[in-house]
């Protein structure tokens, strides 16, 4: 592979996926040169039900499905299920998002697919993974959310807990179930194992796995912790939100004491510097939690005192992690944002150019695009299943009749 070539050039990917989790792994392939096929029942995917819509159209879908090639198979039709099964033998993944156990209903399930002769790493996303005893159940990503204790997490303490506003569940199971098919696929190409390779990712599993502390700290000390908001005193580390004199908001991170030690310098409280000096931080963790608090209380003084633009100088100059609170309008004007090539332009059959994310991450000296959004239903069916099966206009048209596409 030439160096200029996408990184995953040459990688075959069936996407099955009927709901946003699955679809965006296949997409994350897809931004990295993979060629993906998305299959879609003939009446659509639920995806494409989602708001915001323009001209009938979910940006949802024309950010998801970028990419991809799409087409039309009604799994639960012979015909269809059979079809499916071809696609796969030229296929290197699968990629599903079905309710354990809908897979086998089809026979497409992984002994299945043994059975038939496939070698592929098959990706099987559920809300509570392929065993337990909730294994049956139904799960979207607020469930997870729900269950991986972030929502009991998120929030302030005077208020209940807080589901994210978008989905965040869905996009981390995204994340580690592309993580886990390559680290499949890598191991199949190394260790030479034939046949199929399950990676099983549960929706409540990936966003548990990011929060550190909360069963470590159950164990070992038996709290739970409670909402901080947007303050984290009880991580020991310096992290709120402020809000300027002329009503903007911005964030400071700060962990460790050469951190909180600049931003002390920024807002200039000697008192607090001093403490710092004396090895506060290192001190026990009630004094440390209380020298934490008055900090948060003589910075939102003088944040209040001040425009944005005055504290944001001091907080450059002193080597502070901060940030201002950006919106949408904010980040498409952002020239960082563009240097990076964080946004991108990319077009569309019916919208036009739609500027949606840019591809995450980068590679030094290899060049990735994103050909199309998310496509119209079956706007490859003629060239995937005609070229395939050796279909033509008419097989295609009584097959769609049919209900098989």
């Amino acid at each position: 592979m030439s160096s200029n070539e996408p990184i995953l050039s040459g990688l075959r990917v069936l996407d099955l996926s009927h709901q946003y989790s699955g679809a965006m792994a296949a997409a994350l392939l897809a931004d990295l040169g993979a060629d993906v096929i998305a299959v879609e029942h003939p009446k659509g995917s639920p995806i494409r039900t989602m708001l915001p819509k323009k001209d009938g159209e979910s940006l949802w879908w024309k950010v998801v499905q970028r990419g991809k090639r799409s087409i039309t198979l009604n799994l639960s039709d012979p015909r269809g299920r059979s079809m499916a099964l071809e696609l796969m033998k030229d296929c290197d993944i699968v990629i599903e998002n079905f309710r354990p156990g809908t897979m086998e209903k089809w026979s497409l399930g992984p002994q299945d697919l043994e059975a038939a002769g496939l070698n592929l790493v098959f990706l099987r996303i559920s809300g509570f993974g392929q065993t337990g005893p909730m294994r049956q159940r139904p799960g979207f990503g607020t469930v997870a959310e729900a269950m991986s204790g972030f929502a009991q997490l998120n929030g302030f303490p005077d208020g209940p807990p807080v589901f994210p506003s978008t989905t965040l569940a869905d996009g981390v199971t995204a994340v580690f179930g592309a993580f886990g098919t390559l680290a499949a696929y890598v191991s199949q190409m190394r260790k030479d194992r034939p046949g199929i390779q399950v990676v099983d990712m549960a929706l409540f599993e990936a966003l548990f796995r990011l929060i550190p502390t909360q069963v470590a700290a159950f164990n070992q000390l038996g709290t739970i912790p409670k909402r901080p908001g947007n303050f984290l005193s009880s991580h020991g580390v310096l992290r709120n939100l402020y809000r300027t004199g002329d009503d903007r908001y911005l964030c400071i991170s700060a962990v460790g004491a050469v951190a909180i030690r600049r931003v002390l310098v920024a807002a200039g409280l000697a008192d607090l510097i001093a403490q710092v000096d004396s090895g506060v931080v290192a001190s026990d963790a009630r004094k440390f939690e209380d020298f934490l608090i008055e900090t948060n209380r003589q910075l939102e003084a003088w944040m209040a005192s001040l425009g944005y633009d005055e504290v944001s100088d001091k907080l450059q100059a002193a080597d502070v992690v901060f940030n201002r609170i950006y919106d949408a309008s904010d980040i498409v004007a952002d020239e960082h944002y563009k240097e990076r090539e964080d946004l991108i332009s990319v077009s569309d059959t019916v919208l036009g150019p739609v500027l949606m994310q840019g591809i995450v991450p980068k590679f030094q000296g290899v060049h990735h695009e994103v050909r199309h959004a998310g496509q119209q239903l079956g706007a490859d069916n003629r060239d995937v299943l005609g070229k395939r099966f050796n279909l033509t206009e008419d097989d295609l048209e009584a097959m769609k009749l049919s209900g098989v596409v």
